[in-house]
């Protein structure tokens, strides 16, 4: 069965930065996913900063850019190896070869067997995945790798916390930060308990930056106001978790870290209470199922850190 999927370009306030939006409808039914991606024109090169669900969003951003871009040669960045920012990498294979650059951590998860099952069961649901193939980076870093186009500069960096590939990239000409899915509306998703404090401190980093200009992978928002919703919402959660553990006998806390059902209530923090606090018009309504897992998740991850790493 084929699905809904459309791919519109969006503008942004300086002309070399391209904004590229897929709107996705998800073959289970939850939804409609919405994922950006960018195309970065310098002097010296342009940068496709993450290919999307497939080769074909990468034809299109291309052929849209094909005057802008000209002759200058092509770069690839993977922002991390979830699937809806990377599936799109076969388009650079045989003559379309380019440099795919990602975070060391990149190619182990797009090599790991739960990328191989995750894309079969997509082939099997809808042919838009049909053409996409497992492409690992080229080039890979640990912590920064600068790209310099003349013009302007793409300070990549990692930043964990979401993901452990995950990274950024600062443009300093432009004061302007592509924080990708480190930073949402209405909150960013923390991997696991391991990486509670890098989510923190990679916030903590972007809003050092001062950046003028920010742009997520979801949630439309722009501006420095995300990231610090954001980092409010974590230490909001992280308060309410310390509290409720100084409430618990020590056997009892280590239960209800691991329990199945809602803990939400536990610490008196719905998703509606959430979004409450970031204002009303923020709410995005038609993810409700996704962001309560999501806010469920990070209080989870929260709770086990708190335990096991502050001895409460």
């Amino acid at each position: 069965m084929s699905h809904s999927s459309q791919l519109v370009q969006i503008r942004s306030l300086d002309p070399r930065v391209q904004i590229f939006r897929k709107n996705f409808e998800m073959p289970d039914g939850s939804g409609t996913m919405e994922v950006d991606a960018y195309v970065i024109v310098t002097e010296q090169f342009a940068a496709i900063c993450d290919t999307l669900l497939c080769p074909a969003d990468v034809e299109e951003m291309l052929t849209s850019l094909k005057t802008e871009i000209g002759d200058r040669p092509l770069l690839v960045v993977n922002s991390h190896a979830d699937w809806d920012h990377y599936w799109g990498n076969g388009y650079f294979t045989g003559k379309q070869a380019a440099p795919i650059i990602a975070q060391a951590h990149g190619p182990e998860r797009i090599r790991s067997e739960e990328a191989r099952i995750s894309l079969l069961e997509s082939q099997q649901q809808d042919p838009l995945f049909k053409t996409v193939t497992l492409v690992e980076p080229t080039i890979t870093f640990e912590s920064n790798l600068t790209l310099r186009g003349g013009d302007l500069t793409l300070e990549l960096f990692s930043t964990a916390g979401h993901r452990i590939d995950h990274l950024a990239i600062w443009i300093p000409e432009l004061r302007l930060l592509l924080g990708f899915d480190a930073i949402e509306t209405p909150f960013p998703i923390i991997e696991d308990a391991t990486t509670v404090p890098t989510m923190f401190a990679t916030l903590e980093h972007f809003l050092s930056l001062e950046p003028e200009e920010v742009y997520c992978s979801h949630g439309k928002l722009t501006g420095i106001v995300v990231i610090q919703r954001n980092l409010a919402y974590l230490k909001e959660l992280q308060r309410r978790c310390q509290l409720y553990l100084q409430s618990q006998q020590r056997s009892q806390k280590a239960e209800a870290a691991q329990i199945d059902a809602p803990v939400d209530g536990l610490i008196g923090y719905s998703l509606a209470d959430v979004i409450a606090d970031i204002g009303a018009n923020l709410a995005v309504a038609s993810d409700d199922t996704f962001y309560t897992w999501a806010h469920q998740n990070n209080i989870r991850c929260i709770m086990e850190w708190l335990e096991n790493h502050q001895g409460h």
